[in-house]
């Protein structure tokens, strides 16, 4: 049987050193052990998944409290923090492991600092989605042609196709991104998941990818005649169409609360 990547570090080492938690809104670190380990490596980790690695050379707490605080909009701290609020308000766990340097490791009279030497090594290798490096960035956009493609008539929002169940542990289905959905930045639900979603005008949480990058949104119940939903992304949205699925290819959407949804496994085919 195949190690997966928290099996790795484990075998290196980590243990469990906190969780996080959702408190007022926002989400709040509680360490159990190395909250005073300076120059540490600690991970997040939810359901048995390696989602980031990285390297602090203050204390684990100072360094939490810092994802905890949150930062620049485009910052790494920033980032973590909203993908860790994301996937505690749909009540998934996020856990932190650590593993604290020894301080006796040298070569020749020259100390090794473990933790620097050992995060490169171990994000090439094990590649956490949360891990974002150039190399492995969204690919580039192809030029765009200066002619518009003439629009499909514009279908209508109900259950008679373009849209495929699947058999999940939660409610999800497939759907196409059709010309709309790729022009605008958004999407219809259909009829029969009516139900799970929040009302007209509700924000929503949309997470997308492996990654889980959270796109505010909300949703709209006014537009189809029959008041089903559309998930209104915007800009954002279809940017993320764009990069990752691409005109008339499958999408799949994990429906995790009313006001939540995962889209996932963009351009795989049926």
């Amino acid at each position: 049987m195949d190690r997966t990547a928290l099996d790795r570090v484990l075998e290196i080492g980590f243990e469990v050193a906190g969780e996080w938690l959702l408190e007022d809104g926002g989400p709040v670190v509680e360490l159990s052990r190395y909250g005073s380990a300076a120059n540490v490596l600690y991970a997040f980790v939810s359901s048995d998944e390696l989602l980031y690695i990285g390297r602090s050379g203050r204390s684990l707490r100072l360094r939490m409290d810092g994802y905890q605080q949150g930062g620049p909009p485009r910052s790494t701290r920033a980032r973590n923090r909203e993908r860790i609020l994301a996937m505690l308000m749909v009540d998934q766990p996020v856990e932190v492991y650590a593993l604290p340097d020894p301080g006796n490791l040298h070569y020749g009279s020259f100390r090794i600092n473990l933790a620097a030497g050992l995060q490169h090594s171990l994000i090439e290798s094990l590649q956490p989605p949360w891990n974002d490096t150039a190399a492995r960035a969204a690919p580039a956009r192809p030029a765009k042609s200066m002619r518009r493609p003439t629009p499909p008539p514009r279908p209508a929002a109900d259950d008679s196709h373009g849209y495929t169940d699947l058999t999940t542990d939660r409610p999800s289905y497939r759907f196409l991104v059709g010309y709309h959905y790729l022009d605008k930045g958004y999407f219809n639900v259909p009829l029969r998941y009516s139900r799970l979603f929040g009302g007209d005008q509700e924000k929503i949480r949309i997470l997308c990818g492996r990654e889980r990058d959270t796109i505010h949104g909300h949703i709209d119940r006014a537009t189809n005649t029959n008041a089903s939903p559309r998930i209104i992304g915007g800009r954002k949205l279809k940017r993320w169409f764009e990069d990752n699925a691409g005109l008339n290819n499958p999408v799949d959407i994990d429906i995790l609360a009313p006001n939540a949804v995962w889209l996932r496994n963009p351009g795989t085919r049926f």
